[in-house]
């Protein structure tokens, strides 16, 4: 079966993504697939196709009520019947969408609704083409958001064995794809996994050496950029919001802590680009269907590489270029550590503080930052330079780390591989507190060895050495720093640069715009650009619903003059030229 001439007619794009069509003929063949593919490249596609090309009803289950209700307005605003199930709707609304449901191609609902015993005797009487996992991550108990709710939809292959499943996820590592395939009885062959890889995004991570300094230099440099900045608790995103609105930004804050009406409010303004920038807690993002978010700042320490990912995948998503930058501090450590020592549940709490080190770990790497997110969710990735990252792009200032790893490294085995990463840290530059006296550490040959660093500095190589797998922390309750293979012998240890840190913040650089990016006409595209609010403003949705900025941009370059010519656009099929075509040409004629 021809795909391209559907993707086209219903959706408007050219061509697919990478695995997109894979993944779709597994459901068109009546299998069942697990598919991993990074936040931004189509996972929602992959499935709305075989909807509308398969007899019945695809049931779509989200924990999202913002996505479910992003994703039925635009198929809505693409011609495409679907409707959700959720806590919005009020039992009459409900009852009439039961009533029409074999109307619908796509019908989205919860995992809650789904397991539900009257729901599912519903579903039963009707014809149902498949069934979709979205954030299928959530039914691991080694992924970095389970829901027990979740779990219970391995249940779904022995309520409906002849209808194929479709799992999708952004982050999963290899672990938790296999839980997946496990719970849901997902065959090991019928598994798809694009790269990790996102080349527009523009990774940096940089110490926070004067946050309220670095965030002004970062958004300054990106005025009317649409960007999101996520702190960890309220009282941060409080000042920051109110830093930003000082300066003169269009900025809302979101956290958990403010009613239900004004986090609406707040959401939508964002999504219809009312409001430039939103300074939130982790409560704020997932299920944000808007494309051109342009960058993403995070203030503190993400929890792990999974929530790094997730959300920096929050930028970019209509392939343009996007700036993400992390700050960081030693004391965002401290914070996260507390936290989960209030965790009863020892098993996980050393679970949660290894996945903390990894990160930090990562942060003060001098490698590639994409490989280094790459190899953490098992993928392998071989250049040498991926040309979007700091430590790839930046001229950044290292110092030969080859003898500094030797003494750190003979540092741990003379302290016996028995005490923690301060205590060793302590030996090496030479403190004299009680303990080391006590041990009589103070006479070993590499007490003090490297009293020229401050404490800072060490601390910053020895989780450069934990990265490149030359120490590693145990998950005990006292965590305790040992050797690994890799460190033996010690004097053939070579070769090893660490990057210096700064002592005073550097101005980040201004990005390019996706105005900039491509060799087309800017006015042309400000004036579309101006249209698309317009007829946004008109309809009373989104701006990105009626066309991403990547279209924008393509029309801007290629100015079609027929609607022939606009056919040809990424992104425009036949739908859209029927709303919008007239209004199209007539303003690229007229510029």
């Amino acid at each position: 079966m021809d795909l391209n001439s559907p993707l086209k007619q219903f959706f408007g794009f050219n061509s697919f993504r990478p695995c997109q069509e894979d993944i779709i003929r597994f459901i068109l063949n009546r299998q069942d697939v697990l598919a991993v593919l990074p936040t931004g490249s189509g996972k929602s596609l992959c499935y709305q196709l075989p909807a509308l090309l398969s007899e019945g009803t695809a049931i779509v289950v989200s924990p999202l009520i913002a996505l479910m209700q992003d994703q039925v307005q635009q198929l809505r605003e693409l011609g495409i019947q679907a409707a959700f199930l959720n806590s919005s709707l009020s039992s009459g609304e409900k009852f009439q969408i039961m009533s029409n449901c074999q109307q619908y191609k796509l019908l989205y609902v919860s995992p809650e609704r789904l397991l539900d015993e009257s729901f599912l005797q519903f579903l039963s009487g009707i014809p149902i083409s498949f069934f979709v996992i979205d954030e299928a991550h959530c039914i691991s108990a080694w992924g970095h958001s389970f829901r027990p709710e979740y779990r219970k939809l391995s249940s779904l292959k022995k309520l409906f064995p002849t209808k194929p499943i479709m799992a999708l996820t952004a982050t999963a590592t290899p672990d938790v794809q296999n839980d997946i395939m496990m719970q849901l009885s997902i065959p090991k062959h019928q598994f798809i996994k694009s790269s990790f890889e996102r080349e527009n995004l523009s990774i940096k991570i940089s110490p926070r050496l004067s946050g309220n300094r670095q965030i002004l230099e970062f958004c300054k440099a990106r005025p009317d950029q649409s960007g999101i900045i996520y702190a960890s608790t309220r009282k941060k995103v409080d000042q920051l919001t109110e830093l930003l609105h000082s300066e003169g930004f269009s900025v809302g804050k979101y956290h958990a802590g403010l009613p239900d009406a004004d986090r609406s409010r707040i959401q939508e303004s964002f999504v219809r680009d009312k409001t430039q920038i939103i300074v939130a807690t982790l409560a704020f993002g997932m299920g944000i269907n808007k494309s051109n978010v342009r960058f993403v700042l995070h203030y503190d320490l993400p929890k792990n590489m999974e929530q790094y990912y997730q959300e920096i995948g929050r930028a970019g998503r209509d392939s343009l270029a996007a700036d993400c930058l992390l700050l960081y501090s030693q004391g965002d450590i401290i914070i996260q550590k507390r936290f989960i020592d209030e965790i009863p549940d020892q098993a996980i709490a050393l679970h949660l503080k290894r996945k903390t080190e990894q990160l930090l770990a990562f942060c003060n790497s001098a490698n590639c930052r994409t490989k280094d997110i790459l190899g953490y969710f098992g993928e392998f990735y071989n250049k040498e330079n991926c040309s979007h990252c700091d430590n790839c792009t930046e001229l950044t200032d290292t110092i030969d780390g080859t003898e500094i790893s030797q003494k750190i490294v003979s540092g741990v085995y003379r302290v016996g591989q028995r005490f923690g990463l301060n205590y060793v840290i302590d030996t090496l530059i030479g403190s004299k507190n009680n303990k080391i006296l006590q041990f009589g550490h103070d006479s070993l040959s590499t007490y003090g060895l490297l009293s020229n660093f401050s404490r800072k500095e060490l601390i910053h190589f020895m989780y450069a050495l934990i990265n490149e797998g030359y120490l590693y922390v145990t998950d005990d309750q006292f965590p305790i720093v040992k050797l690994t293979k890799k460190s033996w012998p010690i004097s053939a240890i070579k070769n090893i640069n660490f990057k210096r840190l700064p002592e005073t913040t550097k101005a980040i650089k201004k990005k390019s715009t996706p105005e900039q990016i491509l060799n087309h006409n800017p006015d042309l595209y400000t004036k579309l650009k101006r249209l698309r609010k317009e007829i946004a403003d008109k309809q009373n949705i989104p701006a990105f619903m009626v066309f991403h900025d990547s279209t924008l941009v393509d029309l801007s370059e290629k100015a079609p003059k027929t609607t022939s010519d606009l056919l040809l656009i990424n992104g425009i099929g036949p739908k859209k030229i029927h709303a919008y075509g007239e209004e199209i040409l007539r303003c690229i004629v007229t510029d």
